[in-house]
């Protein structure tokens, strides 16, 4: 008979978003993923529900952080795992250290293994973190009971870290492989993926279900595992309904702030309430063109936050033709070469103020 288990991590519930506007709004979709979570372990009726860390922000959670967990909590009939991380350590004073938590939540409170059997031939080692850093988690680590062995731990798989991303609990899969875990189910990485090891899966991260910090690359979901007369299946299922963007609107020769917001709406259509965007202006323009960032941010009420940069070359060609140096003699003379009717020379012009004035080239 078929075992049945979803897993997730990273929620980061309670955090402050200050990368962009609309934090409010991104923090409460985080209480939302979690919810639809729960809804995907019901729907499945899967027998176990396992959270590999950083489930809250210990720093920010309150009260009301701790009774929306216990309801949903309570909501999955089967047992729940939780396994702390570095940014919701289990010790004295961590929100989940209480007694009135639901029968069904089982926290691993120590930086060491600790196996509780699932099923017949089906063992959960679980690892949690406190507050202090807990080294390496698989160093020495040895997993030999029968059956399937399914490791839990919030950490760092060092062969695929994440650009600029801090280790914590690191490992590799040669280690993950030596303790004899059938599967690691981790969080820690926001972008999930499965990684295999000699032709099976052995690292399974979900991702965060919603992306926390712009430019997260991966899947952002939880995982359903499947465990059946031995063989270990997985299936990733996207949670989130949030997007972070980042975009170029080129401007080239938008030479009134009619052009400027034309341009910029047109960029706009694309995206909608759930999509959280950061656009950078670029391109030349004329010398007076009004870029107004704080207009064209308001006009972004459709979607769930736009912040605007200016990164635009402004030009007065005119006047750039009479300064007596090398910029003024190639500006004169594409002047001329556009009088003359030459098509590509006010690309040219574009790309000569913008190089002159250290700003990007765009084609």
């Amino acid at each position: 008979m078929a075992y049945t288990l979803v897993h997730c991590s990273d929620i980061h519930l309670e955090t402050v978003f200050t990368e962009s506007r609309g934090g409010p709004r991104r923090r409460a979709a985080l209480a939302d993923a979690f919810v639809r979570i729960v809804d995907l372990a019901c729907a499945r009726n899967a027998d176990a529900l396992t959270i590999g860390g950083d489930l809250y922000e210990s720093a920010r959670a309150s009260e009301g952080t701790a009774r929306f967990l216990a309801a949903q909590f309570a909501r999955f009939a089967g047992p729940i795992f939780i396994a702390p991380g570095n940014h919701d350590p289990h010790g004295e004073s961590a929100l989940l250290a209480r007694d009135d938590l639901p029968a069904n939540v089982r926290i691993f409170r120590e930086a060491a293994w600790n196996a509780f059997p699932l099923a017949e031939d089906i063992t959960l080692y679980g690892y949690g973190h406190t507050p202090a850093e807990p080294g390496r988690p698989f160093a020495g680590a040895r997993f030999d009971r029968p059956g399937v062995r399914i490791a839990l731990v919030h950490g760092s798989d060092e062969e695929r870290c994440p650009p600029n991303k801090r280790a914590t609990a690191p490992f590799t899969a040669m280690e993950v492989a030596a303790s004899g875990a059938s599967l690691l189910l981790t969080g820690h990485y926001h972008g999930g993926y499965i990684a295999e090891h000699a032709g099976r899966p052995l690292i399974a991260y979900p991702g965060s279900p919603e992306p926390i910090k712009f430019g997260e690359r991966g899947n952002h979901g939880a995982l359903v595992v499947t465990i059946e007369a031995g063989a270990i299946s997985l299936e990733a299922v996207p949670i989130a309904r949030t997007r972070l963007l980042d975009i170029d609107v080129v401007l080239d020769g938008a030479a009134s702030e009619h052009a400027v917001i034309a341009l910029v709406d047109a960029a706009l259509v694309p995206f909608g309430i759930d999509d959280y965007v950061r656009a950078r202006l670029i391109g030349t323009i004329p010398t007076g063109t009004r870029v107004d960032r704080s207009l064209l941010e308001e006009r972004g009420a459709s979607l769930g936050a736009l912040d605007i940069s200016d990164a635009t070359v402004t030009a007065d060609y005119e006047a750039l033709a009479r300064e007596p140096n090398v910029r003024g003699h190639v500006v004169r003379d594409l002047l001329e070469r556009k009088t003359a009717g030459d098509a590509d020379a006010d690309a040219a012009l574009r790309y000569v103020a913008a190089a002159f004035a250290g700003g990007e080239i765009t084609p």
